[in-house]
């Protein structure tokens, strides 16, 4: 990159310290025409400087320089450790872009880092994972991403496949047929080993999934039944407005919870029951079904005081019907000498009692829905992106395509295989456009 880039690493926001980077061709050159000294920067090694705005001071400053390729970027580094002073970081900013910087973009400091081949594609992302990063779990995910687990996986996939497609290469060109043609039960197991270990990456998404953006749960019922009061009791403090009257909640709530290291995102629902002529609570029950649909939970709430009545069996017909995990909770079980049996079709869902009031069962429901995002395969590593999850699909159905064509020649059979291979290629960044490179590093932080 021919150009220098800058741009704050910290908030700008005053504070004990703020952090300026600096990095390109002309890092070095422009730091030295900020500071008055005949002493080399060490690289690697913090100095204490003296940083002029022409004949003025402007703070004293630490600056470490980090020589090309040592450096996050590739290129040459400096990073300034400011007084956390806003208008120090941003008068500083003004002198480097004067020197002949240029504000970085979003991203730009990883892209570099991607580009002159500091990381892949997947590491990348697992950067930009990790500074999202709101719970130990996500964390975990992405240190490992980051970290070139998941990487070296799908290199080795790539790597027997392109062992594999080579083999076949080499005796397409043989027109004298001195090789001995590949036998089709070896091609064949080497391909369906491939396409089982990109099965079995692909099957973690839907866990890594929801330890990356949390596992979102809605809580369903007829009005009264106590879902305000269970978001309440889960995350610990009053939330929801709660009343004896039903139909106080009119819109859906929404609230994080950690829970085991998890995170788990609470959304209270409008009372659903038929017969409304209020378009303020139509309005809510509608939001309460959008919920259900987009939640990968149901807590489907009964009152355990009495029997399940024909408003609640009508809607458990219709929370049925969703493809999601349904837990039934049979709650103010404070008021119960005895719980009603459930009706029809609910003998096969996961079933607790809970006491918003006493807390009863509350952590057992937390460990309930907290088991569903913790089954990690042995090594840990993970998907949590769908850009993965679709390029590991794709390359999937090549695989097993080229499977169906064992017999049809080797020109086919050697296509599918560079088709998985430019998939998998596709999602460490080997073969990106530059297009799809753009949006990813778009979702970078300013300075990262």
């Amino acid at each position: 990159m021919k150009t220098t880039i800058c741009a704050p690493v910290t908030g700008s926001a005053a504070g004990a310290v703020a952090l300026v980077r600096l990095s390109g061709p002309d890092a070095l050159g422009i730091l030295s025409g900020l500071v008055r000294t005949e002493r080399p920067f060490e690289p690697r090694r913090q100095t204490l400087c003296t940083l002029y705005d022409k004949e003025a001071v402007l703070d004293q400053a630490l600056v470490t320089f980090f020589r090309a390729p040592h450096s996050f970027t590739g290129e040459d580094v400096v990073e300034f450790a400011l007084h956390g002073s806003p208008y120090i970081q941003g008068r500083l900013l003004e002198l480097l872009c004067q020197a002949g910087a240029v504000p970085a973009k979003r991203g730009e400091f990883s892209y570099r880092a991607f580009l002159n081949g500091k990381m892949d594609l997947v590491q990348a992302q697992g950067l930009c994972d990790l500074i999202a990063a709101g719970n130990k779990a996500a964390h975990r995910l992405a240190l490992a991403s980051l970290g070139g687990q998941l990487s070296q996986r799908i290199e080795a996939i790539k790597t027997g496949l392109a062992d594999l497609l080579a083999q076949i290469e080499v005796r397409l060109d043989d027109v004298d047929e001195e090789m001995a043609p590949l036998p089709d039960n070896l091609v064949r197991d080497r391909l369906d080993r491939a396409a089982a270990h990109i099965r079995a990456l692909a099957d973690t998404f839907s866990v890594g999934r929801l330890i990356k953006d949390g596992l979102r749960v809605a809580i369903i019922g007829v009005p009264n039944n106590g879902k305000s009061s269970l978001l309440n009791a889960l995350v610990g403090f009053d939330r929801a407005i709660v009343s004896p009257r039903g139909g106080t909640t009119r819109d859906t709530i929404e609230e994080t919870l950690e829970a085991g290291g998890q995170k788990i995102i609470l959304t209270d629902t409008a009372g659903i029951r038929e017969h409304v002529l209020d378009p303020a609570e139509e309005e809510g029950m509608h939001r309460s079904r959008r919920a259900m649909q987009n939640a990968d939970v149901i807590l489907f709430l009964l009152d355990a005081s009495r029997e399940i009545t024909p408003q609640e069996k009508a809607l458990w017909d219709e929370v049925s019907r969703e493809n999601k995990r349904i837990f039934i909770l049979s709650n103010k079980t404070d008021k119960a000498s005895a719980l009603h049996p459930l009706a029809q079709g609910m003998e096969n869902y996961t079933h607790l009692s809970v006491s918003c009031k006493t807390g009863e069962g509350l952590d057992k429901l937390k460990q309930a829905l907290c088991s569903l995002a913790q089954a990690a395969p042995a090594d840990g590593v993970m998907i949590s992106n769908l850009r993965h999850y679709e390029a590991l699909l794709r390359a999937q159905t090549e695989l097993e395509s080229a499977v169906l064509h064992l017999g049809d020649g080797g020109e086919i059979l050697a296509e599918h295989i560079r088709g998985a291979l430019g998939y998998l290629r596709g999602l460490i960044g080997e073969v990106t456009p530059d297009d799809i490179l753009g949006i990813i590093f778009s979702k970078f932080c300013m300075g990262k």
